[in-house]
């Protein structure tokens, strides 16, 4: 079949992306994250998703050396953003009162050097500087391109991704779980 053909109405070039040249390049976003955490990019994004307005935040940067940090939802809100590149320490608020509203993207972008292990000692509030449980996390799955050539993985909704070079014939797997 070639890849612009349907089968069971899924065009093939969606059931088969790696086979068909056909994987999106842009990553992960902030709305594949769990509610109330943060992650980073190794492009130096720092992706969030919440369910309530942020008014300020703090968090150390690790594995790698920072260098500045601007733009992203932060930026948006007007935020004054500082860094400390002796502790890789990013602090921003709001002198207004302003506030990042709930929802999910980018919330600063990262000028660094190396590749960032992750984000530590988050400080994350609302505006009335009331501290809100936010966590580091990695992106869940979302999809089959991101896995190694002939992988499957079950998501914990129920989905199964694949990424395979190889034409599939049939499979057949048991669910652990």
């Amino acid at each position: 079949m070639s890849c612009d053909a349907e089968f069971a109405g899924t065009l093939i070039s969606d059931a088969c992306p790696v086979s068909c040249d056909s994987c999106p390049s842009e990553g992960p976003s902030g709305c594949d994250l769990p509610d109330m955490s943060l992650f980073i990019l190794e492009d130096g994004s720092v992706l969030y998703n919440t369910s309530e307005a942020i008014g300020g935040f703090q968090f150390i940067v690790d594995g790698a050396d920072l260098n500045g940090a601007s733009g992203g939802a932060a930026g948006d809100a007007g935020f004054q953003i500082s860094t400390n590149t002796e502790t890789g320490m990013v602090l921003a608020f709001s002198l207004t009162g302003d506030t990042i509203p709930e929802g999910c993207g980018t919330l600063v972008e990262l000028d660094i050097e190396g590749t960032p292990t992750g984000l530590s000692d988050l400080v994350i509030s609302d505006a009335s500087g009331n501290a809100l449980d936010f966590s580091y996390v990695d992106p869940p799955l979302t999809d089959g391109c991101d896995l190694p050539n002939l992988n499957l993985y079950v998501t914990s909704s129920g989905s199964v991704l694949y990424n395979t070079s190889a034409a599939i014939g049939g499979f057949q797997f048991i669910v652990d779980g």
